[in-house]
């Protein structure tokens, strides 16, 4: 008999022996549970803890500080958004290693409490099907509740889990919410969604703060949630990172990465660029003709993000070092006369009199 066969045939079994119909599982759960038969595990035995010692999670710990940084303050924002009893949330790293949780004082006398703690891998072939594993298996959001866990002794809890994906579109870590609560599912999930989206805008901005980033949605609205794609766009008006809606927004494009702006939108960057420094929101169009509203997304530490050429950055004037928004238009007026050397070009793309011009460059 194939290995394929044998697991089909002692899903059947456990299914019949828990009382349950294959019709009851979703496809992702259906061949989860077919993972765990052909890992050896057996649902009616208590699951294998996995826990890493003290001084290994003190070092993993530490080598994710920066990202702990940004993620803690979510996970304690959720974990005061989930109303109810027996719940608690977790961060764990890519792998399904529990780094960080916070219980409901209730919770911890459970068994949720007992095993899902810091140091605790919850990867599928350990653990069987539960939320965080499938999450790591599946790399999106996941729902395992009650009785589609592979272990019985999970049974009694529902699992909710959103993976953490950084500007290269890799996942880092996973959010995970787990509570004794059968009802508001997708409630629930949906803010382990917003927790994760916002951990991910967070990381993407301090990825790049150095460079000029623009948030832009097809419904103004929207400017202000984490379902904005985001660009990043360095001096040469190339863009060097996308965060994951960007991706989903422009596709059909370009490959965005190090892709000009002028390629995928009909309005050039350089006659937009002051606008956004003054954190106007503006209206364009890509190549595919889909509009989509622009806004910068945040402040620089540095204005270095205009250059002439690679090796040459263009400076402020003296009368315009003082703020940061002079600064950051004269740099703008001073490199696109240095691109054109023409008064009247740079005017009829900036929108500024010549008689701005020629204060900025002298």
């Amino acid at each position: 008999m194939s290995n394929l066969s044998h697991s089909n045939s002692e899903l059947k079994n456990i299914l019949h022996k828990r009382n349950m119909s294959s019709y009851e599982m979703g496809k992702d759960i259906n061949e989860s549970w077919l993972r765990c038969i052909s890992e050896g595990l057996d649902p009616f035995n208590d699951p294998k803890q996995s826990v890493i010692s003290s001084i290994e999670l003190k070092e993993i710990k530490e080598r994710n500080e920066a990202v702990r940084r940004i993620i803690i303050p979510e996970l304690e924002l959720l974990y005061s958004q989930i109303a109810g009893t027996n719940f608690m949330v977790a961060y764990s790293d890519e792998k399904g290693l529990v780094l960080d949780t916070i219980y409901d004082k209730s919770c911890l006398q459970t068994d949720v409490g007992k095993t899902v703690i810091p140091g605790s891998i919850w990867a599928e072939k350990i653990c069987g099907t539960n939320g965080l594993g499938l999450s790591v298996e599946l790399k999106k959001p996941t729902i395992v509740s009650g009785k589609e866990h592979f272990f019985t002794a999970h049974e009694n809890i529902s699992c909710f889990a959103s993976p953490i994906i950084n500007y290269d579109g890799k996942i880092i870590g996973i959010i995970d919410a787990s509570t004794d609560s059968m009802s508001r599912e997708q409630h629930t999930l949906a803010l382990v969604r917003l927790a994760t989206r916002s951990i991910e805008t967070k990381l993407f901005i301090k990825k790049f703060e150095n460079e000029l980033i623009i948030s832009f949605h097809p419904r103004q609205e929207y400017l202000t949630t984490t379902s904005v794609g985001m660009l990043a766009i360095n001096g040469d008006g190339l863009i060097v990172g996308t965060n994951n809606n960007a991706k989903i927004m422009l596709n059909g494009l370009v490959d965005l990465k190090n892709e000009n702006f002028n390629k995928i939108f009909t309005t050039s960057f350089s006659s937009i660029a002051s606008d956004i420094l003054n954190n106007k929101t503006l209206k364009i169009t890509d190549h595919l003709g889909s509009s989509v509203f622009v806004v910068k997304s945040q402040n620089f530490k540095e204005s270095k993000f205009i250059e002439t050429d690679k090796q040459n950055k263009t400076y402020a004037c003296k009368n315009c070092e003082d703020t940061k928004i002079k600064r950051e238009k004269c740099i703008l007026i001073r490199s696109t006369f240095s691109e054109t050397n023409n008064i009247s070009a740079v005017s009829r793309k900036l929108g500024v009199s010549r008689t701005t011009i020629y204060k900025h460059l002298n």
